[in-house]
């Protein structure tokens, strides 16, 4: 406070300074007498000053002008002005580092770098169109996508996403890839990464894929429809024939020999088998037996084509009478029962439902469809069952 007051006396005497004349000793009495004046007025005004903003030097050396400008005025004496010192010069504060983050931040990579991508999936995986997916990672920026022929072996970066998937064009058919997401965030400047995902692995399907329907007398009159299949579908049928036969007689030509059922679909080294076999035996048997016969000839099948596909086609319903030996309902259901279990079982065998299409609200064939025994289709029958056996490997397999 002491040394505002000085600072603000000092001011005052200036400005009385700069209007008392010094040519006289009257002028410089009176200017004497207003100084004092001026002293005394300024001691009740700098009680009320609270601080100035300035250094010890500044306010040391402008308390000692002011003292000689008072006695100058006093005695008639020219002023002389004295330097005022700038003081020494003031240390900027440290600014601060733009890259370096906030708490939150630093806890918001912390977390992401601890989790990795989930729920990586195949949506297509078609040869030259192999499509994944995944769930959204909290706070990525863009995803990173890797691609092995082994799943433990090298990965190469193959692309970079935005958006929550991928399409790889770069895919021959009947190949197998493992593909995994690495996603990366950006925080003022700098780049975090979570850890890589759990291999997905996707065999290339062919767009066309060579296709075998075996079975009993429902695909003899399929085997009459070329209009509706293409030239990689083929056909292994006899009427009367069941998952055992299927296996050990010699119901089949080729190449001059006679040779079973399951030696001819290897024969053909086929992608895709679909079977529509069970109506006969579902009547006199159990399933057990027909699931046991469905193993034999899935391993092998396997044998000549490790990703092979082998897809049980439901047994189909019957009329509410019929000519023929056929199984009831409950039967046919239990067996139906077995087949989705058993494909539940293996990445490689599917459940496909297509004969419901034939099926009425209690379970038997409709009338429009009966071939006029109970028991077999009319030819409506047929090209329904073929359309929707067809839709369903579309929406399973992504082709036919």
């Amino acid at each position: 406070m002491k040394r505002s007051i000085e600072i603000a006396t000092c001011i005052l005497l200036l400005y009385g300074m700069s209007i008392i004349p010094v040519s006289n000793g009257l002028a410089a009495t009176s200017s004497a007498d207003r100084v004092s004046s001026a002293f005394s007025g300024a001691e009740a005004f700098y009680r009320s000053v609270k601080s100035i903003d300035s250094s010890d030097t500044q306010v040391d050396a402008i308390s000692g002008r002011a003292a000689a400008t008072g006695q100058a005025a006093a005695t008639g004496q020219a002023v002389t002005e004295t330097p005022v010192p700038t003081g020494s010069a003031v240390t900027p504060a440290p600014t601060e580092d733009p890259n370096e983050l906030t708490e939150i931040e630093k806890r918001k990579a912390d977390y992401f770098s601890k989790h990795s991508v989930e729920e990586l999936h195949v949506k297509k995986d078609l040869e030259k169109h192999v499509t994944v997916k995944w769930k959204k990672q909290f706070g990525a920026d863009s995803y990173m996508i890797f691609r092995s022929t082994e799943k433990k072996g090298e990965y190469t970066q193959i692309g970079t996403s935005k958006n929550r998937k991928f399409t790889d064009k770069n895919t021959p058919k009947r190949q197998t890839y493992f593909y995994v997401i690495q996603a990366q965030m950006t925080i003022r400047g700098n780049t975090f990464y979570n850890k890589k995902c759990k291999p997905l692995k996707v065999y290339v399907r062919p767009k066309n894929p060579l296709t075998v329907i075996a079975g009993e007398c429902f695909v003899v009159d399929m085997a009459a429809m070329n209009s509706v299949f293409n030239k990689n579908h083929h056909f292994v049928a006899k009427i009367g024939v069941n998952t055992y036969t299927m296996q050990h007689n010699n119901y089949f030509s080729y190449n001059g020999q006679m040779i079973t059922g399951i030696e001819r679909i290897a024969y053909y080294n086929p992608d895709r088998v679909y079977f529509l076999i069970g109506a006969n035996e579902s009547a006199w048997t159990y399933p057990g037996y027909t699931i046991d016969n469905y193993k034999q000839m899935r391993s092998l099948l396997r044998r000549i084509n490790k990703h092979i596909e082998i897809i049980l086609v439901k047994i189909p319903p019957f009329g509410r009478s019929s000519t023929q030996n056929i199984p009831s309902v409950s039967q046919r259901e239990k067996f139906n029962l077995a087949y989705m279990e058993f494909a539940d079982s293996y990445d490689d065998v599917y459940f496909c439902p297509a004969t419901n299409v034939l099926s009425d609200s209690s379970s038997h064939l409709l009338s429009q469809y009966d071939g006029g025994d109970g028991c077999h289709w009319n030819t409506g029958g047929t090209v329904v069952v073929v359309n929707a056996m067809k839709e369903w490997s579309k929406k399973v397999f992504h082709n036919w």
